[in-house]
């Protein structure tokens, strides 16, 4: 047999076996419409394991498109304290405190529109005479379709100061700096969470917030009054607030950071209920070393400056402030206060910056007992002052020294321990002593 032969026998056969499947294409078309009907369901298969919660560590929903998703948030801070008083009349109840007990969720609508609802029940653990056993933190609606810029209308944190910033659960110590505490007090000042409207915009390297806020929320409908039944003053107090960023320096782990902020407020009804006061940065006993008493003033308003880095694990935080009031029929006083802290990662960590401020260490290697690994160790230092006397306002004046050990286990759960040696002067009166605090801290 040639070459021809065989090729034309090859030809034969391949025609021969060809023929039924070229003759049926409706069974073609038949397998081809099983493949994509195959397709679509693994891809529907897909959508569903998408749904799927992810949990870090709480359950996160969301959908296929990542337009929508909702999720759990929440954190639980318990603090045990011991005082040794050296001198004064307060007598300082050693304990423990329930400090923060927060329950929220965070969702997302359509990509651009985001929502948050996060109360507090700390003071709930205390007894059932207690007011205001439920107090709401965030409760607002955000919208981001503008690159770089978020709207914010609800119940949120003013842009004051770099402390108040940082979250509660990112803070260097148990207690935020003598001055912060004064100033930016939900109840009497400008600061911490209130019901308004602001704008934010954030670039690499700076933010720019402005903002108009008026008081709180109140879940017991008491609005102004911080949860009591009875408001005791007609109008509520408002002002615009503002702050403004700028990092020059800002790398992985090498940052310098600058900011300014401040609020202006009218008092509204509460003409005689300004009042500016602080602890030893221990809340576990609620005493105030320095206080104000209630100041009779139409507005006041406060102005702050931020300086603050980090070396690799070297990391040190700044702040002064002063806040002015305008009296009625008398003249106006002025009062002011800082601190300057820093801290040494031993294990090598660096804090993350974001938008202005810095976040809590997160563990290379979070601790584990099976692989021999011990979490994130940091150590850290704090000299904190406040100065509450003007005219005739005898305030008083605090200096605080203190240094902390801070352990994190994993991203999620934090140990701390401080020792705070408080010196306050008011008046006559002098109180000075010692104090250890330590806190248990986990955030979801």
């Amino acid at each position: 047999m040639n070459r021809f032969s065989l090729y034309l026998g090859a030809s034969v056969v391949a025609l021969t076996l060809a023929g039924p499947a070229l003759a049926n294409d409706a069974d073609i078309q038949s397998r081809v419409d099983d493949l994509e009907a195959t397709i679509e369901a693994l891809r529907a298969e897909i959508a569903e394991i998408r749904k799927t919660p992810e949990f870090k560590p709480s359950p996160n929903f969301t959908d296929s498109k990542g337009e929508y998703a909702f999720k759990f948030r929440g954190q639980i801070a318990a603090d045990a304290a011991v005082f040794d008083n050296k001198t004064g009349a307060n007598d300082f109840n050693s304990g423990t405190q329930l400090r923060r007990a927060r329950l929220g969720i965070d969702g997302t609508i359509q990509s651009d529109w985001l929502y948050r609802l996060e109360i507090d029940v700390g003071n709930a653990s205390r007894d059932d005479s207690a007011t205001g056993e439920v107090d709401v933190k965030d409760a607002y609606i955000q919208y981001k379709g503008i690159d770089k810029t978020v709207f914010t209308i609800g119940q949120h944190k003013t842009p004051n100061t770099l402390e108040q910033a940082i979250p509660s659960t990112d803070t260097l110590f148990v207690e935020s700096p003598l001055f912060v505490e004064a100033f930016t007090n939900r109840v009497t000042a400008g600061g911490d969470y209130k019901a308004g409207i602001s704008a934010k915009y954030s670039d690499v390297n700076w933010t720019a917030t402005v903002g108009v806020f008026g008081e709180n929320y109140s879940i017991n409908g008491g609005g102004n009054t911080g949860g009591t039944a009875t408001p005791v003053y007609r109008d509520e107090g408002w002002g615009p607030a503002a702050r403004f960023t700028y990092a020059p320096i800002n790398g992985v782990d090498k940052t310098l950071h600058l900011g300014v902020s401040g609020y202006w407020r009218d008092t509204g009804g509460r003409t005689s209920g300004l009042r500016f006061r602080t602890g030893p940065e221990i809340s576990v006993d609620s005493t105030r070393l320095v206080d104000t008493g209630n100041i009779n003033a139409k507005s006041y308003s406060f102005i702050g400056g931020e300086l603050a880095g980090q070396y690799g694990p070297i990391f040190f935080q700044s702040e002064y402030g002063r806040t002015s009031t305008n009296r009625i029929a008398a003249s106006d006083v002025t009062f002011d206060g800082g601190y300057v802290q820093a801290s040494w990662v031993l294990t090598g960590e660096n804090r993350e910056y974001k938008d202005g401020a810095f976040n809590r260490i997160k563990p290379k290697n979070p601790f584990s007992l099976k692989n021999g690994t011990w979490g994130a160790w940091e150590i850290a230092t704090r000299y904190s002052t406040l100065d509450l006397n003007d005219e005739n306002i005898v305030g008083g004046k605090e200096t605080n020294y203190s240094v902390g050990l801070n352990w994190y286990p994993n991203p999620y759960l934090r140990l701390l321990v401080d020792y705070v040696h408080f010196d306050a002067t008011k008046g006559l009166a002098q109180d000075k002593g010692d104090a250890l605090v330590s806190r248990v801290a986990v955030i979801w």
